[in-house]
């Protein structure tokens, strides 16, 4: 009797899933997270709202100087342009860094490891969707709001801020920023797994680092090296680019210290459980 009931118990076989979540999936996946969270679409308009409210009026009722040319008004239509940006890029700070830790803070990120235990295309995925979000809405508010700010500070040719290399090298810096800013909240995100923390992390970097290397003497720091933290990369980026040494230099910072967070933020995903 005891051999038929051994004969008669099922043998348990592991059965591998039929279908595994591409690239293109997690990309599809992270977006429809991305658009469907009422928080990150609300922090998503308040910072386009910033980036034009902000410099739109300034624009608008800023006064032309008698007799100025359109080379002459430049200077004045960089930094009436970008001046949103001083806040907006602390928003998308905060969005991405949110963005980046809500898998972990509501449980799932065990969903989409499952879908996808390969680790990798799962934070390249999320790092993708963010930051191409949130840039390619700032990029589109920055042209518009570039467009209304010359055409209220100075009646000269629209395509003069096309054929100036400081202009286009700042607003192409500030979308630069935006790039990295995104990249590297979303990368504390993962890293940290939580969204108090990320934001913490990153405003600090942004903000309190760079007030705390105001106090420091400049003899007793390397030449240079506020410039090159992450704050001081980022603010360099939002201004004139007036000196293309120096705009150079914050770019390759920025790039640098975006692919510190990303490494980090990789071997975190491989080496912790979810």
């Amino acid at each position: 009797m005891a051999m038929a009931t051994d004969a008669a118990t099922p043998v348990r076989t592991h059965v591998p899933p039929p279908h595994r979540l591409s690239f293109a999936g997690l990309v599809r996946s992270e977006l429809i997270k991305l658009l469907t969270a009422r928080s990150l679409v609300v922090l998503l308009i308040v910072t386009v709202l910033c980036t034009a409210g902000i410099s739109v009026p300034v624009a608008m009722t800023a006064e032309a100087k008698a007799g100025q040319s359109a080379t002459e008004a430049l200077p004045d239509f960089i930094d009436t342009t970008l001046l949103g940006m001083q806040l907006s890029i602390l928003l998308v700070a905060v969005l991405s860094a949110v963005a980046g830790a809500s898998d972990f803070g509501n449980g799932t990120i065990r969903v989409v490891f499952a879908a996808a235990p390969r680790r990798t295309p799962v934070l390249t995925a999320k790092l993708t969707v963010i930051a191409g979000v949130t840039t390619g809405l700032i990029t589109v508010t920055l042209l518009l709001t570039a467009v209304v700010s010359w055409l209220a500070l100075t009646p000269g040719p629209l395509g003069t801020p096309l054929t100036n290399s400081m202009s286009l090298l700042s607003l192409a810096g500030a979308v630069i920023a935006t790039v990295a800013v995104s990249v590297s909240a979303a990368s504390l995100g993962c890293l940290l797994r939580s969204s108090g923390k990320a934001i913490a992390a990153v405003l600090g970097l942004m903000i309190v680092v760079s007030i705390v290397l105001l106090a420091i003497p400049s003899r007793v720091l390397p030449p240079g090296f506020s410039d090159h933290v992450f704050g001081g990369a980022v603010t360099t980026l939002l201004g004139t680019a007036d000196d293309t040494g120096a705009w150079a230099g914050a770019v390759v910072a920025l790039v640098v210290w975006s692919a510190v967070f990303v490494a980090g933020a990789a071997a975190s995903l491989r080496r912790r459980d979810a």
